[in-house]
């Protein structure tokens, strides 16, 4: 009958937290050096859920920090999330967050909704007046590599005439970016009456008139509406 060689071997823990420790403390070295992936205008206008000639506005107006490689245009996910929590003043809303509606238990009566009181006319008028700034705004610095070049510039603007932009609303946009100033250069319909303090048909009556321009900017993508837009140039005359 054969018999049986037990080995046994003692290892002392000390010796094991020894052999451990070079790979233990090798983990977060590793995860540290790896880089932080920049993104192209198509991500970001699919983060934004916009066009990509919104995101070029929003390049060259200053707004999103980028980097220039080349001729290519790279921005980083800090400088979209630092775009995204800066409050906006030209109309452009984001809601990063979308709010969760939570499911109402059966059998449960709605609670009415009150109307709100509606505010007397001169009131109302000037606090829609007063919501929208069409004045111009000094640049935020950009660093050298990062900001856009002429070519980048008359390439998006470029674009932009293609899609329908009026041309002195190109040329105000051209001058603003050479004086290092920005500003909101066209208006919704609804945006227009808030300026202007009037309602929507008031707006369209302006149009018809012919003291307002309405013009519309192609689709980039295929299931993209056409937007109608008016110049802000247009309704900064007429206050």
């Amino acid at each position: 009958m054969e018999g049986t060689l037990r080995i046994t071997i003692e290892i002392d823990d000390e010796e094991i937290r020894r052999t451990l420790a070079p790979l233990i403390q090798q983990g977060p070295a590793v995860q540290a050096l790896q880089p932080t992936k920049l993104l192209n205008v198509k991500e970001v206008a699919d983060r934004l859920g916009v066009s990509r000639n919104k995101v070029y506005e929003l390049l060259y107006r200053g707004e999103i920090r980028s980097l220039a490689i080349g001729r290519m245009r790279r921005i980083s996910p800090d400088a979209l999330a630092e775009f995204i929590s800066r409050p906006k003043d030209d109309g452009f809303h984001l809601d990063p967050q979308p709010r969760q509606v939570l499911p109402r238990p059966a059998n449960t009566p709605k609670t009415p909704v009150p109307s709100p009181k509606p505010a007397p006319p001169n009131a109302r008028r000037h606090k829609l007046a007063d919501t929208i700034d069409l004045s111009p705004k000094p640049l935020p610095p950009e660093p050298s590599q990062s900001k856009m070049s002429e070519e980048e510039l008359e390439g998006a603007l470029a674009s932009m005439l293609e899609k329908g932009w009026p041309k002195d609303v190109l040329e105000q946009i051209r001058t603003d970016r050479k004086e290092g100033v920005h500003r909101v250069n066209v208006l919704t319909i609804n945006d227009a009456a808030r300026y202007l303090g009037l309602s929507r048909s008031g707006v369209e009556k302006l149009v018809k008139a012919g003291k307002l321009r309405l013009f519309t900017i192609a689709p980039t993508y295929r299931d993209e509406k056409p937007a109608k837009r008016i110049p802000a140039i247009d309704v900064v005359g007429l206050k």
